[in-house]
């Protein structure tokens, strides 16, 4: 295979990868010329034996660098299943330590996340071009930033491009755009997130232990089939390598998601003897959550039940957990805690007390106005956005140690959050804005001014039900798609 091309200005042009190999062979190898390029029909059934593998960094790094025998037998897998009539996407880490292993050997010995990443890159898809000419087979590269995963959009437009590469015989390697963004991309939800918007039948998330344990014992045996419902009950092991960003919880909310919404989710081990070509061919491999009922609705519900990556979390009480199976939107007394940070129109969680996932929204205020006003009464909200809009314009004192501290955390805040806060609350009442900076001649006194905003924030839903997706308990698993 080929290695880093050209002369290094840093010293060498040997690849890391064809040194690595020559000592770790990739087990079960499948000779080249197996596998036909030659586009198939899908259109009767774009959504069956379409297989997303997410391979994580814990299972395919070791202490000096990459296990390229894992990734090259990952490749060797997905190569026979598409033999075999599947379809499959590799969500593929690993080019942070890449390009940490490649570049202390040049006497980098402490790149930036994102130097080593933005290094890695090439080589980690030289790696899998030169073992897919091997093979008999083409890959392509795509890359998933924050921002895509933001944009309902960007990840349609992502989509189709996956979908044509795989109609057309190609392999997608996807991986996240860690140079660009500013915070560290989980792969895990990635993978979730592709899995939902290209229809994929089955996920498959491989770490490095053998499945999920029902408590923090992982040298038994683990967890066959684990209910969607009870996922919350689950004690967590993070991963033991380090090399990752999720662990097990990580990988247990991922599989919650796609599970929720029709997907067949496995999560095992990257070593496990031939994980990928277990799950398509349906033999028992890892922890298995079943496909539960799908969520009905548009493109955009869909966006909101998984395809996009939650920003936060809503802890929910109970009255605000019935008022929204009833149908109804979700409210700031409901609010219980806040987690996370997110913005406007972003997409958040919600759970419950428990920890139990109960549903997806789209949220109209931010996590630094929700902290505000989580659990408050309407008159409290209303005080606090007067606050926020004319500070001490009115004479209500605190009524209640809550809005007390809603008060005092407000007061206490630097100009650039409060200039942040103004233009949010400028937002929702855009209208009704000028009685509270510049007076109005019509509500002249304090509590006039109170009342008016208290009657305004009555109607206020921080997730409007047509943008909240809720997740009714499973009943029972569906049938999952033929193999």
């Amino acid at each position: 295979m080929q290695g880093v091309r050209g002369s290094n200005p840093l010293g060498s042009t040997t690849s890391f990868f064809s040194v690595q190999l020559s000592t770790h062979p990739s087990p079960g190898h499948i000779t080249r010329g197996e596998l036909t390029t030659e586009p198939q029909d899908h259109s009767q059934s774009p959504s069956r034996r379409l297989l997303v593998v997410k391979l994580g960094s814990s299972s395919v790094t070791k202490s000096e660098g990459p296990d390229t025998s894992i990734l090259a037998d990952a490749l060797d897998q997905a190569v026979e299943a598409m033999r075999r009539g599947w379809r499959v996407v590799l969500v593929s880490s690993g080019a942070q330590s890449v390009g940490r292993a490649v570049l202390a050997g040049f006497g980098v010995p402490s790149p930036s996340e994102k130097l080593a990443a933005a290094f890695g890159q090439p080589i980690l898809m030289d790696f899998y071009q030169g073992e897919a000419e091997q093979r008999g087979t083409k890959v392509c590269q795509v890359l998933v930033g924050d921002s895509d995963l933001r944009s309902q959009k960007r990840m349609t437009s992502i989509a189709e491009v996956l979908r044509e590469a795989l109609d057309a015989g190609i392999i997608p390697i996807v991986n996240g755009n860690d140079p660009a963004d500013d915070t560290k991309t989980n792969n895990d939800l990635v993978a979730a997130g592709i899995a939902l918007m290209i229809q994929a039948s089955h996920l498959l998330l491989l770490t490095d232990v053998r499945g999920v344990y029902a408590g923090d014992d992982i040298t038994g045996t683990p967890l066959a089939d684990l209910a969607v419902d009870e996922v919350h009950l689950i004690k967590s092991r993070s991963s033991g390598s380090g090399q990752g960003t999720g662990g097990i919880r990580s990988k247990l909310r991922a599989a919650e998601i796609t599970s929720r919404n029709g997907i067949e989710t496995t999560i095992a081990s990257s070593r496990e003897q031939k994980a990928i070509l277990a799950v398509t061919s349906g033999e028992p491999v890892g922890t298995v959550l079943r496909a539960a009922r799908v969520v009905a609705g548009t493109g955009a519900r869909k966006w909101v039940a998984g395809g996009a990556i939650a920003q936060g979390t809503l802890v929910i009480n109970s009255e605000a957990e019935r008022s929204i199976s009833a149908g109804s939107s979700l409210f700031a007394s409901g609010i219980k805690g806040v987690k996370g940070q997110f913005s406007p129109g972003d997409i958040v969680e919600l759970i419950s007390p428990q920890k139990k996932l109960l549903g997806r929204g789209r949220v109209r205020l931010s996590s630094e106005l929700l902290t505000l006003i989580r659990a408050l009464r309407i008159d409290e909200i209303a005080a606090v956005l007067l606050e926020i809009l004319a500070p001490r314009s009115t004479s209500v004192e605190a009524a209640s140690p809550r809005l007390a501290v809603a008060l005092e955390s407000l007061r206490g805040k630097g100009a650039d959050a409060r200039r942040r806060l103004l233009v949010e609350a400028i937002g929702l009442f855009p209208e009704d804005t000028a009685a509270a900076v510049a007076g109005d001649p019509e509500r002249k006194t304090g509590a006039e001014l109170l009342g008016h905003f208290t009657d305004l924030v009555a109607g206020l839903r921080v997730i409007h039900n047509d943008y909240l997706v809720e997740f009714a308990p499973d009943e029972a698993p569906i049938d999952a798609p033929s193999r």
